[in-house]
């Protein structure tokens, strides 16, 4: 009996070490989950820079491209203006297409110099102005432009068609103009009835853009140009740095970094957790816009996976030991009912062997019972399949009998005719031993195995069958160009092949096929061996088709047995470590088994 006094002793013991025990496993877990917090965060960071600088970097090239199209398309309607073509033809209306250039010029402040220069290459019209902020005006002073390269350019473009000069610094005389100016030109040609009258060319300042794609409160961008010279740089005194300061990628950025800026990819990818880079193009000249997350932005996300991690920390901690006294209390009820029911446990013990005992011994015969049933299950699967591949040579061997009897009464019995029939009893009677040997070798682990020539396993079964085959007026054609061998059992292999067959003579006459033709066909592909039976029967029901190869499935009613195409999958797949499939073609069913 269990005394109650040192019962109530453990309990104080055991209920303290639960209470440690709940502390312990929830600190353990709370250290798994931040570990495995600290983990993911890392991956989640990476997926939510990916997305936002995705989504920003397309906003920012879609800007560009935009911009772009836009004074193509404003440059385009002031070539098809039909005052402006006056202008071209015959100088008329040269008012109101001063007011017109005027007016562009007012309406875009980005406008630096609007200019229509003849087929010769001289300045007809200009207006301009020094800074955005300026006013714009016509000047007088007029110049020859035809060895200039964007005059050449735009003069060879077909009539409709937009010329972009690469974007750089302003040159007046031959140096780059200080302060500097980003500009970039935009041309038409001008054509009077089908004959080229000069160009339409804008010259547009690109302060404004390339400040409004670089400015964000998240990212560090940088524009660069293809040979790795900053456009743009978050340190205003890097920019153009081609002209200024030299400074170049490799000052910000390590040489695998610099080198994957500069590839040819032409949409935008991620190159670190933190590195984005977009390619923008005009025309032919490339740049690159890399996005990189600030300082201020990756703390702010540290900062608050830390809050997040402590707030975790924290609350599970207080709902560890919550939990801990909360399940640490029943204890005392659960030691109660141990003291009331320790008698019981007592009586139970003292009588539990007589109890095993007997339950042992119940169990003992339900393992006997279950034996015999198993054994009796699997000698019926062997009975009726050997009776499924008994039937067509007991067939065979009762019409040798009956015939040898009609030749007897009918007094032609001759020694040939007997010993023809003799022989072809003995081999129905051989082929039924051979089978009765190869389904008890099945369920056996170990069976004879050694390659052997596939024609040899057909024509081992033609022997039996044929004549059933040529009585129904079945056509069978076999096809073996390499004569093909496998490795296996000969005799299982043929007992495959004779289902295959059987249950295509069995379709024949259950469907009354007037030309009943069975085609087997052995091909070598690569390291496998092809083999398939087609028969011309109707095919097999699509609602059955896929149901065939199961135990005990038929659909000859009382005359099938269901084992025919169950075995022989297993014959395959299990012993032969094929594959077989069946599929409907060609008006009938096609098997194909690979080995």
């Amino acid at each position: 009996m269990i005394e109650v006094e040192k019962l109530s002793k453990q309990h104080k013991k055991f209920g303290f070490k639960l209470f440690l025990s709940y502390i312990t496993f929830t600190l353990l877990l709370i250290t798994s989950i931040t570990i495995i917090h600290i983990y993911l965060s890392e991956d989640l960071k990476l997926h939510k820079f990916e997305r936002e600088v995705t989504l920003q970097s397309d906003e920012k090239k879609k800007e560009f491209d935009s911009f772009f199209k836009k004074r193509g398309d404003a440059i385009l309607a002031i070539a098809r203006n039909e005052y402006f073509e006056r202008f071209v033809e015959d100088g008329s209306y040269n008012y109101y297409i001063d007011l017109l250039f005027l007016t562009l010029m007012e309406a875009n402040k980005e406008y630096m110099q609007m200019r229509f220069i003849d087929k010769n290459g001289m300045e007809k019209l200009r207006f301009e102005r020094e800074k955005k902020s300026y006013e714009p005006y016509k000047t007088l002073k007029l110049q020859d432009k035809s060895s200039r390269y964007y005059f050449k350019n735009a003069s060879l473009i077909n009539k409709g068609s937009v010329w972009f000069s690469p974007i750089d610094l302003n040159i007046e005389h031959g140096k780059v103009e200080k302060p500097n100016k980003s500009v970039v030109r935009v041309a038409t040609p001008i054509y009077i009835n089908d004959k080229f009258e000069g160009i339409l060319i804008i010259n547009i300042f690109m302060k404004d853009l390339f400040e409004s794609i670089t400015k964000s409160v998240i990212y560090d961008i940088y524009i660069s140009d293809s040979a790795g010279y900053y456009v743009r740089h978050k340190n205003s005194k890097y920019n153009w740095s081609l002209y200024n300061t030299k400074y170049r990628l490799d000052h910000d950025f390590e040489d695998n970094i610099v080198y994957q800026i500069q590839s040819d990819a032409t949409i935008g990818r991620v190159l670190t957790n933190n590195i984005y880079v977009q390619p923008l193009s005009l025309g032919n000249q490339r740049f690159n816009m890399i996005l990189v997350e600030t300082d201020k932005s990756k703390k702010e996300v540290e900062e608050n996976n830390n809050k997040m991690i402590i707030a975790i920390l924290i609350f599970s901690f207080f709902m560890s030991i919550i939990f801990s006294i909360i399940f640490s209390n029943p204890l005392k009820h659960m030691y109660e009912i141990v003291v009331t029911q320790a008698e019981k446990l007592h009586d139970l013990a003292t009588n539990l062997d007589k109890k095993v005992q007997v339950e042992t011994l119940k169990n003992a015969k339900k393992d006997r019972l279950l034996q015999n049933q198993s054994k009796l299950a699997e000698l019926g699967d062997m009975i009726g399949n050997i009776a499924h591949q008994w039937r067509h040579p007991l067939t065979r061997l009762s019409l040798t009998l009956q015939n040898l009897k009609a030749f007897h009464n009918k007094g032609k019995l001759n020694d040939d005719l007997l010993n023809e029939s003799l022989n072809t009893s003995l081999y129905q009677i051989e082929f039924m031993s051979n089978t009765i040997d190869n389904f008890k070798d099945f369920y056996k682990k170990d069976t004879n195995k050694k390659e052997f020539y596939i024609i040899d396993a057909y024509e081992s079964i033609l022997n039996i069958i044929g004549p059933m085959l040529e009585h129904k007026n079945i056509q069978i054609e076999i096809n073996d160009k390499n004569n093909a061998t496998i490795y296996g059992n000969k005799n299982e292999f043929s007992q495959v092949l004779m289902n295959l067959i059987v249950n295509a003579k069995d379709a024949f006459d259950e469907n009354s096929i007037e030309n009943p033709k069975i085609s087997i066909n052995i091909k070598k592909i690569a390291e496998k061996i092809e083999i398939s039976v087609q028969d011309n029967a109707g095919g097999i029901p699509k609602h059955i088709i896929n149901s065939i190869f199961d135990p005990y499935f038929t659909t000859k009613r009382e005359k099938g047995t269901g084992i025919g195409l169950y075995l022989s999958k297993a014959i395959i797949e299990e012993r032969m470590k094929g594959k077989i499939k069946v599929e409907n073609k060609n008006l009938g069913a096609l098997f194909t088994i690979y080995i």
